[in-house]
């Protein structure tokens, strides 16, 4: 379900700071790290690479114009991807041929 066009994007206290700072050229020099993924990318931050927490590593991001307005939690997957078995093929001895 989509969000409500009235209601403005989604940013934490953490995030507003981190902006305050990016455009006083304070964070400039500094890694960007975020913890708080539901929270949204900012125009601010585009051609910049920003890092996501993910449970215990960081994921890097590069922003552009298409990652703008979504959430940080869209690209920082956190689980394991599971792909299932492949069956061995048996070998069949054919036993009506023989030489």
């Amino acid at each position: 379900m989509a969000r409500s066009k009235w209601k403005l994007t989604y940013f934490s206290r953490s995030m507003w700071r981190k902006i305050l700072l990016f455009k006083k050229k304070k964070l400039f020099k500094k890694k960007i790290i975020f913890y708080d993924r539901s929270s949204s990318i900012p125009s601010c931050f585009n051609y910049k690479i920003i890092r996501v927490h993910k449970g215990k590593k960081y994921r890097r991001l590069l922003v552009n114009n298409y990652n703008t307005k979504l959430k940080l939690g869209e690209f920082s997957f956190t689980r394991k991807p599971y792909h299932f078995p492949l069956k061995k093929s048996v070998k069949r001895k054919n036993i009506f041929y023989k030489k």
